[in-house]
Order: structure tokens, then C-alpha cells, then sequence
């Protein structure tokens, strides 16, 4: 059955000082936990940018809309211990883009054995 429900990628680029990025992901860990933890959460991972050090995008796709995303869900207490802790290590401004999925399943896929011991 295709998925009709609102869904929304959020993807944020944070770029911190190279010395600062085990503090960066340390500090990053509980809101990702929170994150990973939410209902409507649907996806959530981590990358970093192997050719410019400190710079790192986390995609988060959630089964919620742009209202919800914007009222509810940044307003979560976790995000504000976030963005104290980690704001001061950014060397540029966070950015964020989101983009709301197609509808149907065509353009989704996602294989399980490349996320072993993951549900």
C-alpha cells in the first residue's frame, strides 16, 4: 500500500571547528536519542563530510507536517540543552532545508541488512 500520510526530510548542515567534532557528536547524542524517539520520527542519521573536517548533515524524516515541524516539534526541551551546548563550537550558521516527500512508494527505498541490529 503507498503512503499517503504528510511526511517531511528535514536535513541540517552544522559545521564546527575540526578539534570540536567528538565534542560536536558527544553533544549531539541525547538529542539524537530524543530524536530517535519521537513517534513521528521515521529516520534519523548522521553523516560527515570526509573532505572538509567539523562539517557534518543529519537528515531526520518525520510522518508530520510543516505545521507540526514549526509549532511542536522545535519547541521540545532537548533541542534548547542542544543548541546551548553545541551553538558556541559552530563556525558558520546551522542550516537547515526541508523538503516534503512524494506521495506513493516509488521513490522509497531502504534496505535492512544496511542497518544491521537496527528496527
Amino acid at each position: 500500500m503507498a503512503e499517503t500520510s504528510p511526511s517531511l526530510s528535514v536535513h541540517v548542515k552544522v559545521t564546527v571547528d575540526p578539534s570540536n567534532s567528538e565534542a560536536f557528536l558527544k553533544a549531539l547524542e541525547p538529542t539524537y536519542k530524543n530524536v530517535i524517539a519521537e513517534p513521528l520520527n521515521i529516520f534519523a542519521e548522521v553523516y560527515k563530510d570526509e573532505n572538509n573536517p567539523g562539517v557534518f548533515k543529519f537528515v531526520e524524516n518525520w510522518n508530520a507536517t510543516l505545521d507540526h515541524m514549526m509549532n511542536v516539534q522545535q519547541h521540545k526541551p532537548y533541542y534548547k540543552h542542544y543548541h546551548e551546548v553545541v551553538e558556541p563550537m559552530f563556525i558558520k550558521p546551522q542550516e537547515v532545508e526541508i523538503f516534503s516527500r512524494i506521495p506513493g512508494n516509488e521513490w522509497a527505498s531502504v534496505r535492512k541488512e544496511f542497518y544491521p541490529g537496527r528496527t
